[in-house]
C-alpha cells in the first residue's frame, strides 16, 4: 500500500512540475517558420546605414550634405553589365549632383578578391568615380531587394522609394539607349509627379556573397489598396486609365472587367494573380 501511494504521489508531482512551465508560443516553431523581413518596395521608406567608403571613412546617406534625394546603385568591379554602366553613372552623378541627387554605389559582392574594399579603391582610382563607392559588410542589399548588378533604388527627400530597376533600357551597349528610366524618373519627381515606370527590370550579375550564393530575396507586389493610394488621384475609389501607370496601364483594358473605363479595387486583385511581369 505504501508502494502504490509512493508511486501516486511522484507521478502527481512530476505532472504539477511540466503544468508550471512556461511555454512560449515560438518555442515549438522552428527557425525556418518565423517570418522573413520584406524588401523594400515602392512606397518603402529607406531605414538609413553606416558603410565604409574607400576612403575607410563610413557614411550614411543623411550625412550626404545639400541632397533632395539618392540614386543608390549596387554594383560591380567586374560584373560585365555593371562595367559597361559605370560611365553611365558617373554621368547621372555628375548631372543631378548639382541638383540635390548624388550617386551612391554599393558594392555588395563578398568572397573575391576582386571585389574587396582595396580592389574597390583601384577601380575607384582607373575610372574617377566622383560619387562615394561603398562596401556592404552588414548586408544592406538584403533590405533593398537587390539581386543584380547594376540594381538601381531612387530615394527622394524622404528616403522613400519612388523608381527600382535599370539606369535605362539597354543593359551593355550605352550607344543603343531609347529610354533614360532614372532621368526620367527624377525629371517627374522634379515636376511633382509619379515616374513612370515606376519599376523596370534590373538585368546583371547576381549579387554573391561569401558563401558563394546569391543575394535573392522576393519583393511583394503592392496591394490593391496600396496601388489605388498611389494611382487614383481624384480620390474616387478608381482608377481611370488616364491615371494607370507601369504594368496596371500596359493590362488595363484586360482587368477592367465591366469595360467602364476605370478598375476598381476588387478588379485590381485580379493583378495579383497574373504571373510575374
Amino acid at each position: 500500500m505504501k508502494i502504490i501511494v509512493s508511486v501516486f504521489t511522484l507521478c502527481l508531482f512530476i505532472t504539477m512540475i511540466g503544468q508550471a512551465q512556461p511555454v512560449s508560443k515560438f518555442a515549438a516553431q522552428p527557425t525556418s517558420k518565423l517570418p522573413a523581413a520584406k524588401a523594400y518596395e515602392i512606397g518603402s521608406t529607406v531605414e538609413d546605414f553606416n558603410l565604409k567608403n574607400i576612403d575607410g571613412k563610413s557614411y550614411s546617406l543623411a550625412s550626404i550634405e545639400d541632397a533632395k534625394g539618392y540614386i543608390v546603385i549596387f554594383t560591380s568591379n567586374v560584373c560585365p553589365f555593371a562595367v559597361a554602366n559605370e560611365d553611365r553613372m558617373i554621368e547621372l552623378h555628375n548631372e543631378m549632383a548639382p541638383k540635390g541627387y548624388p550617386v551612391v554605389a554599393i558594392n555588395s559582392n563578398s568572397g573575391s578578391e576582386e571585389e574587396t574594399l582595396e580592389a574597390m579603391k583601384t577601380r575607384h582610382d582607373e575610372k574617377g568615380f566622383p560619387f562615394m563607392y561603398l562596401k556592404d559588410e552588414s548586408r544592406v542589399y538584403a533590405k533593398f531587394g537587390a539581386d543584380k548588378t547594376p540594381h538601381v533604388y531612387l530615394l527622394d527627400t524622404d528616403m522613400i522609394v519612388r523608381y527600382i530597376g535599370a539606369i535605362d533600357d539597354s543593359p551593355r551597349e550605352p550607344s543603343d539607349v531609347d529610354v533614360q528610366y532614372v532621368k526620367n524618373a527624377l525629371e517627374a519627381l522634379e515636376s511633382g509627379k509619379t515616374p513612370s515606370p515606376e519599376v523596370t527590370k534590373a538585368i546583371g550579375c547576381p549579387i554573391k556573397t561569401s558563401g558563394g550564393g546569391r543575394g535573392k530575396i522576393m519583393r511583394k507586389r503592392p496591394s490593391p489598396e496600396q496601388t489605388m493610394e498611389r494611382m487614383d488621384a481624384n480620390k474616387d475609389q478608381m482608377i481611370s486609365k488616364e491615371e494607370a501607370k507601369g504594368p496596371l496601364a500596359d493590362h488595363f483594358d484586360e482587368l477592367d472587367k465591366d469595360k467602364n473605363g476605370v478598375l476598381t479595387k476588387t478588379e485590381l486583385s485580379a493583378m495579383g494573380k497574373r504571373k510575374a511581369h
